[in-house]
Formats: C-alpha cells, structure tokens, sequence
C-alpha cells in the first residue's frame, strides 16, 4: 500500500524493499500483490518489489520509510544515502523499540528523520487506537459497561481511551506508570504503554497487583508484560499470546483500511515536508525527531 501511495504523490520511482518471513514466505507472492494493487491505481510501471538493493542505487533515494516488517534502519544503510535524505518513521516515536533507527548516525550525516503528528486532523489516529483497544476488550469478554478498570499508560492515547471508556460506562483510573497504581481492586488492568528494554510491568509491578487486585485480567495492548512473572502470580493476561515486540496486540487495519491508509498517507507526507525544507512542529503534520526518543521527543518550530 504504501509503494502505491508514493507513486500517486507523483514519486518518480519506487522501490518496496521486503523480506521474507514466516508471515510472508513467498518473494513472488508478495511482488504480486503489491503490484496488483499498484496496477489497479495505474502506477505500477514506477513501482519496483525486490528483497536487496545493490549498494549504489541508494545513492539517487530521497525518502527512506521505516517499516517493522522490514527491519531497523542502521548505520550501513543511512551511509548508503545521499545527505539531503529524509527517514521517515511512518510512526510517532513513542510506538517504536528505541533501536529502530541509528539517530547518531544521521546526525554524522545530516540526514532528518521526520515522523507524522498523529493528532493532526488529517491523520487524528488517537481515537482509533483507543477503539481498537476497545474491541481487544471486547474480545476479552470484558463487559466494559460496569468494569472497574485501570490504564497503565505513559502514551497519548490516555486521554481517548480513558473518555472511550468512560463512554461505554466503566469506572476508569489513569496511571501513567504502574508504580502509581492505586490499591483499589480492579477487574482490568490495561497495559498501554512505550516499548522498552525493560518493561516497567516487571515483576515488583506485578507482585503488587497480585497483593491487592488477584482477580484482575490484564490486557496487554501495547508495551511489555513479564508474562513469566505474571504466571507466577497466578495473574490471567489477555491476549493468550504474547504481541511482537513493538507492536499493537491487534493491527490496525482490525478497523478496515481507512486508519492505516491515513498513518502511512501521513508518514509519507511528513517525510516530504522535511525532504522540501518545510516548517514542521507545532501543529503541523510531522515533526522532526532526534537522538534520545521518546524523552527527547518532537523537534517544534
């Protein structure tokens, strides 16, 4: 999809760089429908699908899109680009492992590294994210209309998963860190937190909860659980198996293509705007990103 969302903006030529995995075990296979549905949108003929690029062709890219399925973007790649070069990361910082892009390495190069604004009107993935959540609840067998139920996150998507819930009737604590998890006895303990090396859901985290909420179901949407810790305890984690390393216990396209069309429209278009030299942050529709995300965070105008 988003090889044939480049091509539309007018991309003079397009590279979809893949690789074969246990989900995708077929090159050919994967070649096919990417440009089945290129060819749908009639740019095909601009579209390339292979598994390697010969080390000098990096040197005429322009825009770089980082994609979990793909892999990290390292030092011996970005010293491949030309330095006017932008990377994207076709996410807000806070979804990503902290490895997923060497910073340092840009820097030496000067290559920026844009990412979409998520709240921007054009984009606005916040609320579909907390409904998305929602419907792991769901699947779950929460009954959300009378649960007790407390988010542990120390992401944007608080404030919308919190009023989602509110919504549907459930009593709602918001925490930002499991260190500040009220005593009370909850029936749902909900995980929505950053990836990390070591997630703060960790087995001092988890003993507590035991203490005092023995009886809540945890549901992992995002960021790590201690699953070992948590068997121990004889606490229940939801979803049964445990979600890539940063990614969503559910995928997005869960709500149908609209919402992914709209993150990767809008990592594109970011990493544009950077490409062209324009004004980004504050309310606009990317931001720049340096060394040290998430605590370094957005680069504002």
């Amino acid at each position: 999809m988003t090889a044939t969302v480049a091509a539309l903006a007018n991309a003079s030529r397009v590279v979809a760089l893949t690789r074969i995995s246990s989900r995708h075990p077929n090159l050919a296979a994967i070649a096919d429908a990417t440009l089945a549905f290129a060819k749908h949108a009639k740019v095909s003929e601009r579209i390339e699908v292979t598994n390697r690029i010969d080390s000098r062709r990096w040197q005429d890219v322009d825009l770089v899109t980082y994609c979990l399925q793909v892999g990290p973007i390292s030092r011996s790649l970005i010293e491949l680009l030309p330095s006017h070069a932008v990377v994207s990361l076709m996410a807000e910082p806070w979804e990503l492992r902290p490895d997923v892009v060497d910073f340092d390495a840009c820097d030496e190069a000067g290559i920026k590294v844009a990412a979409p604004n998520l709240s921007h009107p054009a984009i606005d993935l916040l609320p579909e994210f907390a409904r998305l959540c929602c419907i792991l609840l769901d699947e779950a067998g929460v009954d959300q209309r009378t649960a007790r139920i407390a988010i542990v996150c120390d992401t944007p998507c608080a404030p919308p998963l919190e009023h989602r819930l509110r919504e549907s009737g459930a009593r709602v604590g918001v925490f930002s860190h499991p260190v500040l998890l009220t005593d009370d006895a909850w029936d749902v303990i909900v995980v929505a937190m950053r990836p990390s090396d070591k997630p703060p859901m960790d087995i001092n985290s988890l003993g507590r909860i035991a203490r005092n909420s023995r009886q809540a179901l945890l549901v992992q949407f995002s960021g790590g659980i201690d699953r070992s810790a948590a068997s121990y305890f004889g606490l229940r984690v939801w979803p049964p198996k445990r979600p890539t390393r940063g990614q969503l216990a559910l995928p997005l396209d869960v709500l149908g293509p609209g919402p992914l069309v709209r993150r990767l429209t809008g990592g594109l278009k970011a990493g544009e705007a950077a490409y062209r030299g324009a004004e980004l942050g504050g309310n606009s529709v990317g931001f720049l990103v340096k060394a040290g995300f998430p605590t370094a965070g957005r680069e504002r105008a």
